[in-house]
């Protein structure tokens, strides 16, 4: 199976300033192939201090080839942390009961991971938002392609739909019978579009209102075309191919919205059959889901092979331990280091993988800086050199975890864009402040008026970093900086956020490395520019960034690498260091190879693997 990359050169480009939306994610690009995939084990290449880099660690071989001819039948038991669920997904972000019956017009290619051993391994599926067009393949549509119009200031965006998909049946389901089985038309994707950048409260409406202005039309039988200013022609290849769910239009019709999730009724691997809030979500095999088996000895299948998919709300650690201990569940991840060294210790015959990140964003303290003491970089280079990062990457994580570079964490997918910190083009002056330093520390502090430190605060989001801001308390108090914590919940801290009223610093995760063409930690009067950035030479790479998309995004990663090096020098943040976090499942997941998500937010990586019942019988499960 070939996949086609629809490239479209774009001839006279002049100079032109590209202005993402703050929540946008990142480009996509053409693609054509018939059957989509999923997300492979994570393996990151991490940087490491100065003077002492920390290893990289290597990756445990858990993906051969599954022995035996694919079966059908059986349940896939996981876990979910028992919160409430949302439904309509143009309000929330995706979750794992909408991607299991919902589809977009394209996702990620599973053939492009491990793949159960079968697959390239060009990338890895294990974290949450690669959107990346390379690693992408036809869902709904069977492919797309771009072009980019300068003197009329004007792009264009055109699907091709793919024919003979049709709506999940279920004769006990009222909202099914209403699409009665029908085929997905180029109307139902006009529709799904036109709901998300019209209708106040939608998500694409409230994040990304440059596409509010996109002319959506049928230009063929199976063709959708969209016209849009240029500036958000990059934001609107992703918002459309890879961040819009389709739903059924008559279901929304009679009923308003998909807030119900006995109104879920899609095109995927799956249908919606019961939900207890808090408890179970179950879902069953679609006996007439269009896609095979895209690789192995099963190549050519129908899928899914699974019967049904069960997620059990747990929302503790230890009852999920024992739950994947007694073969439960059969699949556990976002363990940390003691977790994972627990049951290596076991030696039941467990696979596992890691990651230094689901989300390849990175973990930071956000530093105001327009007002004294942190105007003066002096203060924040100080800040930056009175931490012992080596020291805490040791002693807290036994070595296995990486210091979070600003403004993402790396990803292999995006290396390109990311400058790490061992690169030899890294700014040596910005390199040092990951040494321990705190003699030079004070000195700075003198040099800048604070010969005697300063005291501060920062906002933290609940409990969980406490510990780890005492580490960083205790070693800023040696040269002066008494730093208090101001812990508030969830609610007061996003409106915190959002309101853009924090003074000081202000610990929080940025946005995923998918979203590197908006970058808005960095630009912007968005929430996720925690540290109130507005600096003209990032403003304008940025502009040259998009500008360089529109026809290579990988161009345009060079072009942010480039800028990073400046980005570093500026010292807008504080990087936290974190520990590595691991993914073990059983054995007789066969085609499993620790995949996390396939794509942008795409979870159902479960349409590929099968269950090995005897296996799991002989293991005494």
């Amino acid at each position: 199976m070939s996949k086609k990359i629809l490239w479209l050169v774009v001839s006279g480009l002049m100079a032109l300033s590209l202005v993402l939306a703050a929540c946008g994610p990142a480009a996509t690009t053409p693609t054509t192939p018939p059957a989509p995939a999923t997300p492979s084990a994570p393996a990151p290449t991490v940087p490491a201090a100065p003077a002492t880099p920390a290893a990289e660690k290597p990756q445990q071989e858990a993906v051969k080839p599954a022995a035996g001819t694919p079966q059908y039948g059986g349940t896939l038991n996981l876990q979910y942390n028992g919160g409430a669920l949302s439904f309509d997904d143009s309000n929330v972000s995706p979750n794992i009961a909408v991607s299991h019956v919902n589809q977009k017009l394209l996702e990620g290619d599973w053939t492009k991971g491990k793949a159960g051993g079968y697959g390239t391994g060009e990338t890895t599926w294990g974290f949450e938002y690669n959107d990346l067009p390379d690693y992408k393949t036809g869902i709904l549509a069977e492919s797309v392609k771009w072009s980019a119009d300068a003197a009329k200031n004007e792009g264009t965006i055109v699907y091709q739909i793919r024919q003979g998909v049709h709506w999940a049946l279920d004769s006990k389901n009222e909202a099914s019978r209403l699409m009665a089985g029908r085929e997905f038309t180029a109307d139902d994707v006009i529709f799904n579009l036109k709901r998300n950048i019209l209708t106040p409260g939608m998500r694409i409406y409230a994040n990304s209102p440059g596409l509010r202005v996109a002319e959506i039309t049928k230009t063929g039988p199976w063709e959708v075309s969209i016209k849009l200013p240029l500036d958000a022609l990059m934001l609107g290849i992703s918002r459309f191919t890879d961040s819009n769910v389709m739903y059924p239009p008559d279901v929304i019709k009679k009923y308003g919205n998909m807030n119900d999730w006995r109104n879920l009724v899609g095109t995927g691997p799956y249908i919606f059959t019961d939900y207890v809030p808090g408890s179970s979500v179950i879902l069953k095999r679609n006996p007439n889901y269009w896609q095979t088996d895209p690789i192995g000895p099963g190549k050519g299948n129908q899928i899914p092979y699974l019967d049904t998919v069960k997620f059990v709300g747990i929302p503790d650690l230890s009852t999920t331990m024992a739950a994947f201990r007694t073969g439960k569940i059969d699949k556990i991840d976002s363990l940390a280091l003691s977790e994972a060294t627990q049951l290596r210790k076991e030696n039941k015959g467990y696979l596992e993988t890691f990651a230094a990140s689901a989300q390849a964003r990175a973990y930071i303290a956000a530093i105001v800086h327009d007002k004294p003491p942190f105007s003066d970089i002096r203060v924040r280079q100080a800040m930056m050199l009175s931490i012992d990062f080596k020291g805490i990457l040791q002693n807290l994580y036994q070595g296995e975890g990486v210091y979070y570079s600003y403004p993402f964490g790396y990803q292999k997918e995006y290396a390109e864009a990311y400058l790490a910190l061992d690169d030899p083009e890294y700014p040596p002056e910005a390199r040092e402040l990951y040494s321990y330093n705190p003699e030079k520390a004070k000195q700075l502090l003198k040099e800048a008026g604070y010969p005697n430190g300063f005291k501060t605060s920062i906002i933290l989001n609940g409990n969980s970093l406490v510990d780890y801001y005492s580490i960083i308390k205790d070693m800023w108090a040696k040269v002066g900086i008494q730093l208090e914590f101001d812990i508030k919940d969830s609610g007061a801290f996003s409106n915190i956020l959002n309101n853009r009223s924090q003074t000081a610093l202000i610990a929080y995760v940025t946005s995923p490395i998918a979203q590197f063409l908006a970058s808005t930690q960095l630009i912007g009067e968005g929430a996720t520019n925690a540290a109130k950035i507005d600096d003209p030479v990032v403003q304008d790479y940025m502009n040259k960034v998009n500008l360089a998309a529109v026809t290579d995004l990988h161009e345009a990663m060079k072009i942010y690498k480039e800028m990073s090096k400046y980005v570093v020098q500026q010292t807008w943040a504080i990087p936290e260091v974190r520990g590595y976090i691991y993914t073990f499942w059983w054995p007789w997941l066969r085609n499993y190879s620790g995949e996390f998500s396939v794509g942008y937010a795409d979870y159902t990586w479960d349409r590929y693997i099968w269950y090995d019942q005897a296996l799991k019988k002989s293991m005494g499960y």
